[in-house]
């Protein structure tokens, strides 16, 4: 009677099932590192993206105070956007017709009479969200 022997650790079929669990976690933490780096990829594209438009609606608002001074310091005081106020641009409620500048489109209203107190809201000229709902306040009070 022949008795069967029990396979010994370097039976060729355990060392192939061996290389094929590292095979496949091997490849598991690679494809996850991959998948981590782009995914750290798209979100520092898109906090770029986000800086580049504050950064315009900031620039934006910074340039509506100075047309809103310039309208102010003119001599005689004038008003050369023809929105009905001095010192105010494009305070007629529509954002559609707000000056579009290169950095975005602005608008300045006059938030307090006594002291004069100007608001400029700056906001990136784009329409997609969430970048249309940027906005950047810029206020200035007038002596």
């Amino acid at each position: 009677m022949t008795r069967k022997q029990p396979p010994s650790r370097n039976h060729p079929t355990r060392r192939r099932g061996v290389a094929i669990i590292a095979f496949v976690a091997a490849l598991l933490v690679i494809g996850s590192y991959a998948l981590w780096l782009f995914q750290l990829s798209a979100s520092t594209s898109l906090s770029a993206l986000s800086h580049f438009y504050g950064t315009s609606a900031f620039y934006a608002a910074e340039s509506g105070i100075e047309m809103a001074l310039r309208e102010l310091n003119a001599s005689p005081a004038n008003d050369f956007d023809s929105d009905g106020a001095i010192g105010t641009i494009s305070d007629n409620g529509n954002p559609a017709d707000d000056p579009a500048l290169s950095t975005g489109r602005v608008a300045v209203t006059q938030s307090s009479v006594s002291p004069p107190l100007y608001q400029a809201a700056g906001r990136p000229d784009v329409g997609t969200a969430p970048w249309s709902g940027f906005r950047r306040i810029v206020e200035v009070r007038a002596e």
